[in-house]
């Protein structure tokens, strides 16, 4: 018996890259997928040429370099560029082209814009294939870990503590410094002191970099500054695990799990929820959906917001912590709507009294009800030590808080589904194309990757749902339309053509077009 023997290196093979890359791959659906794309309508620079300069490469190729890398879970631009001279598919894909690590990092960074514009036309394009409807979508955040380490990020706190440690230090050298004066004498006493001195002279520096940093903090939003990346942030990402990174947003479909758009949220999901719902409707044109949500969203100002954008909001209630001491709770004062006042265990009716304004970023009204029964009432310990009596705070958005309470308590099961939605894009992204990191820094870039993620993920999932032949068909009729476009530019610069008739003429390819592809 013998081993399976391999080729001669030596020997020349009559072959092309075509017949080395398998029908089945999932780069050749990449191909035609940018191909199909409208890039200059998109945003993405040097879709069209200039006269002077170095000849640029083409945005499609470099766009589907990309999709390719982020699909098989490979981002650097290192990684990239080493790609296209040693995969033989990302060889076949750019035609041979070898860009630099340097041109697509510059690609990536200068078309941000422009990939969120291709993210949000391939989900149009998804809900006219009837793979997206809107009706039900689930919106949660992931902590990503980001190119900034904890060490380089602070707040007020930190820097003080920092502080005050070489403050302490600054102390214990001084001591150092008059025991040397007392000790020592000649030579070796000028030697120790130059070495004092020099570590007095840095923890200066030191201290001074820090009352910058402290001074940056006070400036800043959110009480941060991270030195690496200004624009990472720490999160607590589980059981009080803190990294410095991003929190991104993602909202997803129901129908098919298909992720419909991502962005770069605050440190918590907290104040995040009527923004994604916003940027959902605008996608889909659409404000008629049902949005499901943890209890990290549970806000009643975005809780109103959201519904009154239009959508309704299934946000699960935050959990009631256990009363240590025995007495009356919020939930044992009865509102009547009617008179607009509360009644109190006791059966004192307790009135407004005051109205002031809270919130940061959605402001509310919030009513303050008292009763001047409080003075004389039998059971005042069990309900306030206050001297001034027991208060109750109503806000305004209470009514919708109540109403999104009664949903999520009427339909458990509905809401379940949440999980199932919106966990299956987290964990092919984190788990399978390692992407619970970022490589890139600032805010722009770093949700730039996510959504070349969400498009390559979404063109997995139209293949999963669609099939190889169905998903190539239309993909196909998308390019016919392409091409249509560019002969109808073409005439349109060598014609009198009027601006209207070349809209006009647009509209009808499109409708053409679109017609044979979906009827």
């Amino acid at each position: 018996m013998h081993y399976q023997q391999g080729s001669d290196r030596g020997q020349v093979f009559m072959t092309s890259l075509d017949e080395m890359v398998s029908e089945d791959s999932f780069a050749r659906i990449i191909d035609l997928f940018a191909d199909a794309m409208p890039i200059k309508e998109l945003g993405f620079k040097h879709a069209s040429l200039k006269k002077e300069g170095n000849t640029p490469y083409h945005p499609r190729d470099m766009f589907k370099l990309l999709l390719y890398g982020y699909r098989h879970g490979f981002r650097s631009s290192n990684k990239l560029s080493k790609a296209c001279r040693i995969n033989v598919e990302v060889m076949w894909l750019m035609k041979g082209l070898q860009p630099s690590p340097r041109t697509v990092n510059y690609f990536r960074s200068q078309n941000t814009k422009a990939i969120e514009n291709a993210n949000r036309h391939f989900v149009q394009l998804l809900k006219k294939w009837k793979l997206v409807d809107g009706n039900t979508v689930a919106v949660d955040g992931t902590k990503v870990r980001g190119q900034n380490n904890l060490k380089n990020n602070f707040n007020a706190k930190k820097v003080q503590r920092h502080i005050d440690y070489l403050d302490n230090k600054m102390g214990e050298y001084i001591e150092q410094e008059k025991q040397i004066n007392q000790k020592s004498k000649g030579k070796k006493k000028e030697e120790q002191l130059d070495t004092l001195h020099d570590k007095m002279d840095n923890l200066v520096k030191r201290e001074e970099q820090f009352e910058n940093i402290r001074e940056q903090t006070e400036n800043s939003k959110d009480g941060q500054v991270s030195l690496t990346d200004p624009d990472a942030r720490a999160v607590i990402k589980h059981r009080n695990i803190v990294e410095v990174g991003y929190n991104i947003q993602t909202t997803t479909d129901g129908k098919h799990n298909i992720i419909i758009d991502q962005f770069c949220g605050g440190v918590n999901d907290l104040n995040d929820l009527g923004t994604a719902v916003k940027r959902t409707q605008d996608i889909l044109s659409k404000k008629n959906m049902d949005v499901l949500a943890d209890a990290g969203y549970h806000n009643g100002a975005e809780i109103a917001y959201v519904e009154r954008l239009g959508a309704t909001p299934f946000v699960s209630p935050k959990k009631q912590h256990q009363q240590k001491q025995e007495g009356y709770r919020k939930i044992n004062f009865q509102y009547d709507r009617s008179n607009n006042t509360y009644i109190c265990p006791q059966e004192y009716i307790m009135e407004p009294i005051s109205k002031f304004q809270r919130g940061n970023k959605r402001k509310f009204t919030v009513t303050r009800y008292a009763t001047p029964a409080c003075v004389d009432c039998p059971v005042r310990d069990l309900c306030t030590t206050n001297i001034h009596g027991r208060f109750i705070e109503r806000s305004s958005h209470q009514d919708y808080v109540d109403r999104n309470y009664n949903r999520v308590t009427k339909n458990k099961d509905y809401y379940r589904r949440r999980q199932a939605i919106v966990e299956h894009p987290f964990g092919t992204l984190k788990r399978q194309w390692h992407m619970d990191h970022t490589i890139l820094r600032g805010r722009n870039n770093v949700i730039s990757e996510y959504r070349l993620a969400a498009i390559a993920y979404n063109l997995c999932r139209s293949l999963s749902i669609l099939g190889r032949e169905g998903l190539i068909k239309r993909l196909k009729a998308l390019i016919s339309i392409v091409f249509s476009l560019f002969a109808v530019a073409k005439l349109y610069t060598r014609s009198q053509t009027s601006q209207f008739q070349f809209s006009s003429i647009k509209q009808h390819i499109y409708r053409r077009h679109y017609s044979q592809l979906y009827n």
